[in-house]
């Protein structure tokens, strides 16, 4: 594999989302505290959002992976929300009360989840329900939600973690939503790395923890055309770095270098953001030196067109271009 050029043990870009490889900057490490205030503070609601590839799958697993390690949670979480309201209670029923459940009615399970609760909270226990891609999930689902939560308020020991896309914040605004959009104790969007060092910090990292012996794979030039053509979205990252080190991997070069990852770019616009989809493929320094040339005929033209429009209003005289550049000179 090519990532063995580099005496790495695994591929440091795979774009499935790896606890392992959870990059804490600012943003994660906020949001991760929300998360983890919200179980602690027994908090009914979380609302954790995020763009597509910023890294909430990622989050999520690492966070429930510390929850698991903890004897006084319960953890129940839902990937596929795209399920009917029997079928969530199904899922939920064999999550809560495994083999004692016989495939009861909705106000059986009611009845024996507000029990559940109770012995929870007897044993300071605490339910935490958590919803990925909570876009996808039915309004009629997301009510559940709320009566679920109106059962746990007479014993506080269950959170909901709703996690999705900016979608799910347009879903919530629907009227027969209100009182569940209302219930919501925090609040967090995650977006894209903001600058270049956060990016760099990013590669560095995953590198690391694939097994990198080096301390340099890839030069700042080659990371600052990442950061741009990814504009800070993870796995945009990892998908251009991957191809990138493929490139240089077939050249043999010890480092990647940004023609490689001008390769990359190439070969995967179809994923670039549509910013930049359109965008002449050279380095940064070439388009921000700016070429003066092409507004020379613009400058001419704008000359001609004043000596003209003077010419017509008998303007241009020797008194007038005397007193224009007696102006100048006392400015």
């Amino acid at each position: 594999m090519h990532y063995r050029f580099w005496g790495l043990s695994r591929n440091p870009f795979e774009i499935h989302p790896d606890p392992d490889f959870l990059y804490l900057g600012d943003q994660h490490r906020e949001a991760l505290s929300h998360l983890k205030y919200a179980v602690l503070a027994k908090k009914p609601f979380l609302l954790l959002t995020g763009d597509i590839g910023v890294g909430k799958t990622t989050l999520l697993n690492y966070f429930l992976r510390d929850l698991k390690k903890r004897n006084d949670v319960v953890l129940v979480p839902v990937f596929n929300p795209n399920l009917d309201v029997n079928d969530f209670y199904s899922l939920l029923a064999k999550e809560l009360f495994r083999n004692e459940w016989k495939d009861e009615s909705k106000s059986v399970f009611l009845f024996r989840f507000r029990e559940k609760l109770s012995k929870f909270h007897n044993k300071n226990k605490i339910l935490v329900l958590v919803i990925d891609e909570a876009q996808s999930a039915s309004i009629s689902l997301l009510e559940e939600l709320r009566l679920l939560a109106n059962v746990a308020a007479e014993f506080p020991a269950m959170v909901i973690i709703l996690v999705g896309q900016p979608d799910l914040f347009q879903k919530l605004e629907a009227p027969e939503l209100t009182s569940l959009r209302q219930r919501l104790s925090f609040r967090y969007h995650l977006g894209p790395f903001k600058d270049f060092k956060d990016v760099k910090d990013y590669i560095a990292m995953r590198l690391i923890r694939a097994g990198s012996p080096r301390n340099r794979i890839f030069t700042d030039d080659a990371i600052e055309l990442i950061f741009e053509y990814s504009q800070g979205i993870p796995r945009v990252i990892n998908i251009l770095a991957d191809h990138a080190m493929i490139n240089a991997y077939l050249k043999k070069e010890s480092l990647v270098q940004k023609d490689s990852v001008l390769e990359a770019i190439k070969e995967v616009k179809h994923l670039i953001p549509s910013e930049k989809q359109n965008q002449r493929f050279t380095s940064p320094e070439e388009r921000k030196s700016f070429n003066w040339k092409f507004l020379l005929p613009f400058i001419f033209g704008l000359i001609l067109t004043i000596i003209l429009v003077t010419l017509w209003l008998d303007l241009w005289n020797i008194e007038t271009i005397s007193s224009f550049w007696a102006g100048l000179i006392e400015h």
